[in-house]
């Protein structure tokens, strides 16, 4: 008996590439054919006929009365002055008189930070969430 010292070598295994081309080809297809191809859409003007009679049940949209804060720090709700130190008193007042209407919040980006704060208390204190007064920063035109 003669001993094999010799090793064998094992074959080293080739990557097909034919099928990974014929993989590609597939993945291809199934991209181009999910794809999706817009068109421009043409925009024409088009004249609605009006109706005097259809449409007057539904109420008009909800218009925000304004609580402004100026550059110098004055408060002005629905254009009226307020003092920062009779807000509440005056919110609850509006509240009150007009309990439906909804207030926004404008406020100048020069105001002061604390003024702001002061009428975020009022809010709170006179019963209206502050998440309920959306807030506009917007600066002032010179």
């Amino acid at each position: 008996m003669s001993m094999n010292l010799r090793q064998h070598r094992r074959p080293v295994p080739m990557i097909p590439i034919v099928s990974l081309i014929d993989i590609m080809v597939v993945l291809l297809i199934f991209v181009v054919a999910n794809t999706t191809f817009r068109k421009k859409k043409t925009q024409m003007e088009i004249a609605l006929p009006a109706s005097k009679s259809m449409g007057t049940t539904t109420s008009a949209p909800d218009q925000r009365v304004t609580l402004a804060i100026t550059k110098a720090n004055e408060l002005f709700l629905d254009a009226v002055p307020v003092k920062i130190e009779n807000l509440s008193q005056a919110l609850k007042t509006f509240r009150a008189t007009r309990p439906a209407a909804k207030l926004e919040l404008e406020a100048d980006t020069a105001s002061a930070l604390g003024t702001l704060v002061k009428v975020w208390d009022a809010l709170k204190e006179a019963g209206i969430p502050v998440n309920d007064v959306p807030a506009r920063i917007q600066r002032a035109e010179k």
